[in-house]
């Protein structure tokens, strides 16, 4: 009985296929249509900016290396066609189109997904909370030591055996949401030569904050970004801005650990965690910022145990010390010290259910083009394949397949590539 039980469990499973996820991306996205917004520089281009879009958004959902990769695939007939269109795009194509890019266009397109996200409810949140939290951090994403003719390249030296040698790299700010699932990604903005993260950051929040001024509530962000300048131009979007206080020298981080000295501590212990927390409240330290501040720490003990060969089990205590600065807007609200805290342990989900994922399992610090514009329209374009086919495996697809890990599923993706199939995958076939 329960053989023909699992049979029909086997039968009923949905294939996530190429065509299964164009149907939900166009159902519930439009996606078709936002695609056909997009334009690039080419003069009467044989080959239509949505078919190359669509060969750059297909080939990084199902995880392919590289465009001459997508190429080979784009080769066989009968292949990709209900995908991208009757005119497959050859890899000097789309490496072409890609370095005329309409940045704006394809910005518009992922401020429309995240948007979207908000509106129907795709977020879920990880504690609870009321406030809308996204991060701000640097990622690198391409670094050689020969040089190229790219013009956008950053420099540094760097010391490599007794010998210091000059590298090149290409360096971004990138906004992404914190506290919720999936992980969406906001906006990102390119270093360029000479300039600060601070710098770069400042134009990408300015730019995505004009746009969409209540999108967010607040940001947390590294302690390179606790400077008063930069605080001072974000004071007036009226958000709760939470930013890592590290550096020993600072004025304001020796006051607040002199005051922790004498204030009582609240302690929380959960399971073989003891957490000591203090919110110290206003502060008037910052003399630069020309306004109070507050000042939350946390310091974390945790007893780790790894089991030894012999079956003997040793601890080992970890302890994490945590102090952060909260710049709320004056006379607003004040969240709560421990809500905070919360926010600044969210900023690592950039790391673990961004960065990381995308640089272990979807070829992040792989360079596809060298060219500062084609860099970033396939920064973008990653972004979205990699919210929009995480909700696809999330929501279209029965729990049963959970048991499978991503890479699985996007392999599974180009399964129906293979099967006979008429027309287009799409609502509107790219043209």
């Amino acid at each position: 009985m329960n053989s023909v039980i699992n049979k029909k469990a086997k039968a009923a499973l949905p294939v996530p296929g190429m065509g299964r996820l164009a149907k939900y991306l166009d159902r519930v996205w439009g996606f078709s249509k936002l695609v056909r917004k997009l334009k690039d520089g080419r003069k009467n281009p044989p080959t239509p900016t949505a078919s190359v879009f669509l060969g750059v958004f297909g080939m990084l959902s199902v995880r392919l290396g590289s465009l001459n990769q997508l190429w080979t695939q784009f080769k066989i007939p009968g292949r990709w066609e209900r995908w991208v269109g009757s005119i497959k795009p050859s890899a000097d194509t789309i490496a072409y189109a890609l370095d005329r890019f309409n940045l704006k266009l394809l910005r518009a397109m992922l401020w429309t997904i995240a948007v979207l996200c908000k509106r129907k409810k795709i977020f879920k949140r990880l504690f609870p909370d009321t406030h809308w939290v996204a991060a701000l951090d640097g990622i690198e994403t391409y670094k050689s030591r020969e040089k190229d003719d790219c013009e956008h390249c950053l420099s540094r030296r760097v010391l490599v055996d007794d010998e210091y040698i000059t590298e090149y790299y290409h360096r971004y700010v990138v906004l992404q949401m914190v506290g919720v699932t999936p992980a969406v990604f906001l906006d990102v903005e390119a270093l360029q030569p000479g300039e600060t993260e601070a710098t770069a950051g400042m134009r990408l929040l300015e730019r995505f904050l004009k746009r969409h001024p209540r999108y967010l509530d607040a940001i947390t962000m590294d302690a390179f970004y606790l400077q008063a300048p930069f605080v001072k131009k974000l004071l007036k979007y009226g958000l709760h801005l939470l930013i890592v206080l590290k550096q020993e020298n600072r004025e304001l981080y020796q006051d607040a650990v002199g005051l922790c000295a004498s204030v009582p501590a609240k302690i929380t212990k959960v399971g073989t965690e003891e957490i000591r927390f203090w919110d110290l409240g206003a502060m008037q330290t910052w003399t630069q910022l020309g306004r109070d501040v507050r000042v939350i720490r946390s310091i974390e003990k945790q007893l780790k145990g790894k089991k030894q060969k012999n079956g003997e089990w040793v601890y080992k205590e970890e302890t994490r010390d945590w102090l952060w600065c909260l710049i709320s807007p004056e006379g607003g609200e004040k969240p709560d010290g421990e809500l905070t805290v919360k926010w600044g342990h969210a900023r690592w989900d950039e790391e673990t259910r961004g960065f990381f994922e995308l640089t272990q399992y979807w070829h992040l610090d792989h360079c596809y083009r060298h060219n500062a514009t084609a860099m970033l329209a396939c920064l973008m374009i990653l972004f979205m394949a990699f919210a929009l086919t995480t909700i696809f495996f999330q929501r279209n697809l029965k729990g049963i397949w959970r048991s499978f890990t991503r890479v699985a599923l996007a392999r599974l993706l180009m399964d129906d590539l293979v099967l006979p199939y008429e027309g287009s995958f799409w609502s509107t076939a790219p043209t």
